[in-house]
């Protein structure tokens, strides 16, 4: 079994997230499966490490301290030239980007939907962001539905997890307005009237709404739009708020999906579109 390193950066918040990752994960890999992963692994690979150690991925580590993956597949993507390089040296048999992976899906859109690369379908889609996702050079509602796409093109039940830092005051208006445009387009949605049922029984208006739970429920709305259209149904779904004393806050959203060829979208965006209202846990909270 590798040792894990240890990370400066770690906290118990981030291990319970790890963990939730290995759950859904779990959930989704066949018996005796091989797991196909994409990931932001960061220099210190702290998911693999995880992913590792409970077996969903096999490596063995050669003389020169670098990783050979024996059963898995796995794709990083790295924007630092420092770490890339990093990465590239640790991983022998893995794919390592150097490019925002938004940019990348656009990019090879058309060698994608003709099946041409080895990165779709996956497993386990592991959005670990670190910085402001509202100025990513693709936005995440296209890099979400550039995913749905491609793994719809395999029919391909997988686990997706988005985790980002609450940067209120750092975000770009035009995302800001994204969120609250999206909540707003269903309180007006004949198609989701439990939607605004719920969303009424919480809330006496749009403009009640907290930071976190506006980017909570705007996001996962984006996610479960993108989804149903391309036939996705959530059967697992978990929010978090976390991020200890003198840490700055982070939001993750877990979420599993079914592929349901014969179902109609609309009918599962009105069933699934309400799931964006689920509680939203503190571990703040739950820690006290």
């Amino acid at each position: 079994m590798t040792k894990q390193p240890v990370y400066l950066h770690n906290s118990s918040h981030k291990d319970f997230i790890r963990e939730k990752w290995i759950e859904f994960a779990q959930e989704m890999l066949t018996a005796g499966g091989n797991l196909s992963l994409i990931t932001f692994p960061a220099e210190e690979m702290q998911d693999l490490h995880l992913f590792a150690t409970k077996g969903l991925i096999e490596w063995e580590q050669t003389e020169t301290g670098g990783y050979k993956i024996k059963k898995g597949k796995v794709t990083c993507f790295e924007k630092s030239d420092k770490i890339w390089m990093k990465l590239s040296k640790k991983l022998i048999n893995a794919t390592v980007e150097k490019e925002e992976i938004g940019s990348y899906f656009q990019s090879k859109y058309k060698a994608i939907m003709s099946k041409q690369t080895k990165i779709f379908p996956a497993d386990v889609i592991n959005l670990d962001y670190d910085g402001n996702i509202s100025k990513n050079k693709v936005s995440i509602e296209d890099t979400i539905g550039l995913i749905f796409k491609y793994q719809a093109l395999h029919e391909k039940n997988f686990s997706l997890f988005l985790t980002w830092p609450q940067t209120e005051n750092e975000d770009e208006q035009s995302y800001k307005d994204m969120l609250k445009q999206t909540i707003e387009d269903n309180l007006d949605d004949p198609n989701a009237v439990q939607f605004k049922e719920k969303f009424e029984t919480f809330f006496d208006s749009l403009n009640d709404l907290n930071y976190e739970q506006l980017s909570i429920i705007g996001l996962a709305k984006v996610i479960i739009k993108k989804a149903s259209e391309h036939k996705f149904e959530i059967f697992k779904n978990e929010f978090y708020l976390y991020g200890e004393q003198n840490r700055r806050k982070m939001f993750s959203i877990l979420l599993n999906f079914e592929f349901s060829k014969n179902a109609r979208p609309h009918k599962i965006y009105s069933k699934d579109v309400v799931k964006s209202l689920t509680t939203l846990t503190d571990l703040n909270e739950k820690s006290n």
